[in-house]
């Protein structure tokens, strides 16, 4: 039976379970191994509402990855859009961006899943290039106020955008693939003192 639509809020509930499950499904096994049933089990939904809301599995990990994006995006422009200054603001996007060995290790091994699919499939690469556009412009407005308020360097803010987020996603790599008694904090460390060089007067 397809979820009924007069109630919106519980078709919301409905579909942000599948798409947890997803997730915790992408996260357990990789994207290949994800099945629709095996979400719809995990998410102890049936078969035919899961199909109303995704009707194939490139649907349901679509949904995931533009949940999963939301969920950094908001997180990010909380620390991002207060009062503080520039440089304690970027200061704290590094403390989200390299939040903890648990979480980091979950989100990238996710995202890394998906970057095969964004190389293959449209609207994944449409997905995946806005929300770095998105993390560019962010931490571009951020800079080029530091550079009105003496706090960075003259350098073009959108080259020091793009190498934050090179920085921050090169290091986090690392991190994922080196030794395991290597902690996060360390890597967290090394993005900061290299964009410090780079920015700070």
């Amino acid at each position: 039976m397809s979820p009924r639509r007069a109630d919106p809020e519980l078709a919301d509930r409905r579909r942000d379970t599948l798409v947890r499950a997803g997730y915790a499904e992408i996260l357990e096994k990789g994207i290949q191994a994800v099945t629709l049933d095996s979400v719809v089990a995990r998410a102890d939904s049936s078969k035919g509402g899961a199909l109303y809301y995704f009707p194939t599995k490139e649907d349901l990990l679509f949904g995931v990855l533009k949940w999963l994006l939301q969920q950094v995006s908001r997180s990010l422009d909380e620390v991002t859009q207060t009062q503080d200054s520039p440089r304690a603001r970027l200061g704290a996007e590094l403390e989200v961006l390299f939040h903890s060995a648990q979480v980091n290790r979950k989100l990238y091994l996710v995202f890394f899943d998906y970057l095969t699919l964004g190389t293959r499939l449209e609207r994944f690469r449409v997905l995946l290039s806005g929300f770095l556009a998105g993390c560019r412009e962010r931490d571009r407005a951020i800079i080029e106020e530091g550079i009105r308020l003496h706090q960075f360097r003259k350098v073009p803010a959108e080259d020091a955008a793009a190498t934050l987020r090179a920085l921050v996603d090169g290091y986090c790599l690392q991190w994922l693939l080196g030794p395991e008694n290597v902690p996060i904090e360390t890597y967290r460390d090394l993005c900061r003192s290299v964009l410090g060089a780079y920015l700070l007067r």
